[in-house]
């Protein structure tokens, strides 16, 4: 379909359209929002049409796609107005799949960003007259407060149907491609931000897990819920915030940084909070999705009592609202970039999520916690927990995710009961729990030991790090150790064996094992002979040539990772593309942007299996 015109992504729809590629095929309805809306009485399925007409018309966030191949970046491309697609599904028997069916459906079938627009509609009838209409919506286009600004405007148009009145809504102040042209300009308060960012990355811990984390067991749970609903959170929150001057949302953060500390024996709490830049001007009429994840690491060293956490919570949230309005992508390469450095994946995957539910009800007057069913498809978005807190008018709800190889389902379930224990203990005035003291109130079991090290901001597993060197087919011996505040590796050899060929193996295979980072010095014993050189595959070929065009770049690197390389997250979705045009598959947007070198991507990927015979032998590698 022609463009009426494009621009270059939002910042919040890059996190979207991001996240909606990296997780695999089959999950990604995990990410859909799912709505419905009572219609009033006398609206035809006609009326109905006219109103979504009405609203494509006037929204352009509606009738956008993505064009992930566009030069030199993703485009977001409006399409011109026209009917929205409207599914019927009537509520009685008349041979035709009924309504929960088609909406199931509907709402399980994961979205085509270049080619569909970011909405579904489903009219529920009975007797032919529309009763609900359901919606499936795109997180690319819709936030909290778009959806707002949608049910505004359906709302008003409803009720010129229903009056035949010609609707008159006021004018779109901006549209998507109007804040993407904003949010493209060069200025010094975005420069300003990135600078921040290149300062606070290096300090953030790799690894806030590192002590509980264990590889993934084969063919079991893959992560467990809960649910803790209580009436008596409310009020309780509120009178400590009321007393420490904060916002309720910092007194819950600090509970969150309290049990997190507690279970995960680190003193630096990392979470991506979930925040919507819709402060001001422009950003509060365009109906997109705005909100993206803003890294806030919270400092708990010194045992602080509770009081002080709250605090500490408070002025980091602060500092992250400050600077949260930034590229997502360009934060993420930075992250990418550094982990490179430092030699070991930077694990910034647990998130934070704060819900207002108005006037509506919790549902209980007493505490409960309910395990909900295991989120299957939430655990393949590679985010290691998922916080959510929901306030409503008589309680407050908080929910926790978390993948099976940090959290089993007791320590769910201790975790959500220690964090309601410490909320209410701290409604006393008198009550100022240190760290070491609130401990008692989540009963956790302690991890198993390790042989951890402290390097900077992180704790290194030496064994972990031994098992990495081990695991190469030349090496007999390994011993890790820290010198002078550098980690180091004796390493005996079965043939000579350069440094080089050791770091690109820790980097290539060190993100297996958690805990695990590339050595900074390494002696060998075997000699300091160089390993001949080899001829590059006609895989490692290909892979270097596709950055290269899709990056436009001269040259490229493949002892680098992607992102070192000069490689643009982005665009990593069309290196994909293009790599598997050219006859190759085996890589993913996580490991584009991981730690590993480009060289031990390229030794994982494979010929295309659907390939034409006569194609497959000049592209084998050599």
């Amino acid at each position: 379909m022609p463009e009426v015109r494009s621009a270059d992504l939002c910042w919040g729809q890059r996190y979207h359209w991001l996240r909606y590629q990296q997780v695999p095929a089959g999950a990604r309805h995990d990410a859909h929002i799912v709505t419905n809306y009572p219609l009033p009485q006398g609206l035809s399925l006609t009326g109905l049409r006219s109103a979504l007409a009405y609203l494509v018309r006037r929204h352009e966030g509606l009738r956008t796609v993505f064009d992930a191949h566009a030069r030199p970046g993703p485009r977001q491309r409006v399409e011109p107005p026209g009917p929205m697609p409207l599914l019927v599904a009537a509520t009685e028997q008349d041979g035709t799949p009924g309504p929960a069916a088609v909406i199931a459906e509907m709402s399980t079938t994961e979205f085509d960003p270049e080619r569909e627009w970011p909405i579904r509609a489903c009219a529920v009838t009975t007797g032919g007259v529309p009763r609900t209409l359901a919606l499936v919506l795109n997180h690319t286009a819709f936030d909290d407060w778009s959806m707002q600004l949608f049910q505004r405007d359906f709302e008003a148009l409803l009720g010129t149907l229903a009056t035949g009145r010609r609707a008159q809504l006021g004018p779109v102040a901006y549209q998507p491609a109007d804040l993407a042209a904003i949010e493209a300009r060069p200025s010094p308060e975005r420069a300003q931000m990135l600078r921040y960012w290149q300062r606070a990355v290096p300090e953030l811990p790799a690894d806030m897990f590192v002590r509980r984390r264990e590889p993934a067991a084969p063919d079991g749970v893959a992560a467990f819920g809960a649910t803790l609903t209580s009436p008596a959170l409310l009020p309780a929150v509120r009178e400590i915030a009321a007393r420490l001057r904060v916002w309720p949302s910092a007194v819950h953060l600090a509970a969150y940084a309290v049990a997190m500390a507690t279970y995960t024996g680190e003193r630096t709490v990392t979470h991506r909070w979930l925040t919507s830049h819709r402060q001001d001007g422009p950003r509060m009429s365009v109906l997109t999705c705005m909100f993206s994840p803003a890294l806030v690491s919270v400092d708990l060293g010194g045992d602080p009592g509770f009081a002080e956490v709250v605090a500490r919570v408070a002025a980091a949230l602060e500092t992250a609202q400050e600077h949260a309005y930034a590229p997502y992508d360009e934060i993420v390469e930075l992250v990418a970039q550094d982990a490179f450095r430092r030699g070991a994946p930077i694990r910034t995957s647990s998130e934070v999520n704060f819900l207002n539910h108005g006037t509506k009800s919790c549902g209980t007057r007493k505490e409960r916690l309910l395990r909900t069913p295991e989120p299957t498809a939430w655990a393949l978005s590679e985010t290691d927990t998922y916080l959510r807190v929901g306030e409503w008018d008589d309680g407050v709800t908080v929910g926790l995710n978390a993948r099976a190889d940090v959290m089993d389902a007791a320590a769910v379930e201790h975790f959500l009961r220690g964090y309601g224990r410490l909320l209410e203990a701290h409604r006393d005035a008198a009550v100022d729990l240190r760290l070491d003291e609130a401990a008692a109130l989540f009963d956790f079991t302690a991890p198993a030991p390790r042989r951890l090290a402290r390097l900077g901001p992180d704790a290194v597993d030496l064994d972990a790090t031994e098992r990495v060197l081990l695991a190469h087919p030349a090496v007999r011996s390994a011993r890790v150790s820290v010198e002078d505040g550098r980690l180091l590796a004796e390493v005996t050899t079965e043939r000579p064996l350069d440094e080089r060929e050791l770091r690109l193996h820790c980097l290539d295979t060190g993100s297996a094992l958690p805990g695990a980072r590339r050595p900074d010095l390494f002696r060998v014993t075997a000699g300091e002979g160089a390993r001949a050189a080899r001829t590059e595959a006609v895989a490692a070929d290909a892979l270097a040539a596709v950055v290269a065009e899709v990056n436009g770049l001269a040259a490229v690197d493949l002892d680098a990772s992607y992102t070192v390389a000069g490689g643009r997250m982005l665009r990593a979705p069309r290196v994909l593309t293009e790599l598997r045009a050219r006859g190759w598959e085996g890589a993913d947007l996580n490991q584009l942007g991981g730690t590993r070198p480009l060289s031990g991507l390229a030794h994982g990927l494979t010929p295309v299996q659907e390939l034409t015979p006569e194609l497959t032998p000049e592209l084998a590698p050599a």
